[in-house]
């Protein structure tokens, strides 16, 4: 080969490299732009669907007042009723104030019956001048906390 084929075949062989390297260019560019068209729509249509979250929202509360402006008033807040519905199917056991006795409470309120039947039992022994039968004070309950 002679000097002149050398440099026209080196010459070839570099335009082709650039032809190369500039398509990779283009396509690298066309994929960018592309990337930032998907990227901006999807932000575009996020912040669409945030706009519709919030109206619906704001129309759900708005039927939410409504609603609750058209429900008749309750005499009772919700504790209170429930009370009272298990002091009517007999679920609980009022204590002073009102409020359901616990299973502490109950424990002291059987102690002090035990013990007034215990009295009432010794008052109608002496009365009745016979001897003393079984207490149920011994079978007082241990209380547990």
């Amino acid at each position: 080969m002679t000097k002149k084929e050398t440099a026209s075949a080196n010459d070839v062989a570099r335009r082709i490299w650039l032809a190369g390297v500039g398509a990779y260019g283009k396509a690298f560019s066309d994929a960018q732009e592309s990337l930032e068209k998907i990227g901006e729509d999807t932000s575009r249509r996020f912040d669409e669907l945030v706009a519709r979250g919030e109206e619906i929202e704001d129309n759900l509360e708005e039927k939410r007042q409504d609603l609750m402006e058209r429900m008749p008033k309750q005499p009772f807040a919700l504790d209170d009723r429930i009370q009272e519905m298990r002091q009517r199917l007999g679920l609980a056991i009022p204590v002073s104030g009102g409020h359901e006795a616990t299973a502490s409470d109950l424990e002291e309120r059987l102690e002090r019956l035990e013990d007034k039947v215990d009295l009432l039992l010794e008052q109608v022994q002496v009365l009745t001048k016979s001897p003393a039968k079984k207490k149920t004070a011994t079978r007082k309950r241990a209380t547990k906390k």
